[in-house]
């Protein structure tokens, strides 16, 4: 009976476990490239309202962009130091949005930049990065003394 219920209890640690593998053999959250870009073509479109010929620009610099993003982080891919890779970006999304501001009017052009401004700021809120956001140790509570 004792041999019944353990083994019972082996099978299904191993079951669980085996469901319990994302896709990839646990590697983590799969990335398409291509999806990324079209989503965010596709968001400016609609928020900016682009017309055909700025549609396409925007997609191939989209696309620019993506490809020195992925090899910048393949580059991490051993450790790294972030707050490199961190100035990296900030210039990399500087020169994307010198190069947008030749395709866009001054008006899209703005509600771009505010846009942007309000998803860093949802980011902050929800604890993405810098002091005490997501990777940063959680901070210690003082215990209340008796």
């Amino acid at each position: 009976m004792k041999r019944t219920i353990i083994t019972s209890i082996a099978i299904l640690f191993f079951s669980v476990l085996a469901f319990a593998q994302p896709p990839g053999g646990g590697q983590g959250m799969q990335f398409d490239p291509e999806a990324m870009v079209k989503r965010q073509t596709d968001e400016m479109v609609e928020l900016l309202n682009l017309n055909a010929d700025q549609t396409e620009k925007v997609q191939k610099l989209n696309e620019k962009y993506q490809e020195k993003q992925s090899e910048m982080f393949q580059g991490m891919q051993g450790g790294g130091d972030f707050a490199s890779m961190r100035e990296k970006m900030e210039t990399m999304n500087k020169e994307k949005a010198a190069e947008l501001k030749e395709i866009l009017t001054e008006e899209q052009f703005a509600k771009y930049e505010k846009s942007q401004e309000e998803r860093q700021q949802r980011m902050r809120e929800m604890g993405g990065g810098g002091p005490g956001g997501a990777g940063a140790p959680p901070a210690r509570r003082e215990r209340p003394r008796n």
